[in-house]
């Protein structure tokens, strides 16, 4: 982490680094709660956001270079692929291991059966100190005490936040709630 950190900071967008920093606080305390690993939570933490600034033309072109296939919401969506293209660069560049990896790779969308440390970092990436929005304060008290009704409360706002824009759900969205719901 030492020599992660300021590597990331230095190719964030400025206006990132707080709310970078705080998801990465956040899922370190996440994982100590709920019993997960705090180095990996840190590094997912980190690097969840890494690509962000990436506009969405140049991540379609990554995608592409990597060989990553793409779903038709993905094409018509190519701001939703910062964390796709960010679990790519943590695992090719910054060597970042499957747990780190996926972990980056979903805490946008989510999907079906997350895993620990997916779960925390979807929650923490919502909630981090600096997020203020109607139903924060609930989903931090939840975090620390149901991860899984955190992560679903967190995905039922933010399904009813884009059906209230009038935009496309995530099928990736639509299948963790399923899942969460079963």
């Amino acid at each position: 982490m030492d020599k992660l950190e300021p590597i990331v900071i230095g190719l964030l967008n400025p206006n990132r680094v707080r709310h970078v920093l705080g998801c990465r606080d956040t899922a370190v305390a996440l994982a100590r709660r709920w019993g997960a690993d705090e180095t990996d939570a840190a590094r997912a933490g980190i690097l969840h956001d890494i690509t962000k600034a990436i506009d969405g033309p140049l991540q379609l072109t990554l995608c592409q270079a990597y060989g990553k296939l793409l779903d038709d919401f993905s094409k018509r969506y190519p701001r939703t692929l910062h964390a796709l293209t960010g679990s790519m660069v943590a695992q090719r560049i910054f060597g970042e291991n499957e747990n780190v990896v996926s972990a980056i790779e979903f805490h946008t969308t989510g999907r079906a059966d997350m895993s620990l440390l997916e779960k925390i970092i979807y929650v923490a990436d919502y909630m981090e100190p600096n997020r203020d929005f109607p139903g924060v304060e609930r989903l931090r008290e939840l975090a620390f005490t149901d991860i899984d009704a955190a992560l679903k409360l967190g995905l039922e706002m933010t399904l009813d936040h884009l059906n209230e824009q009038g935009a496309e759900v995530s099928p990736a969205s639509q299948s963790a709630l399923a899942w969460l719901n079963r």
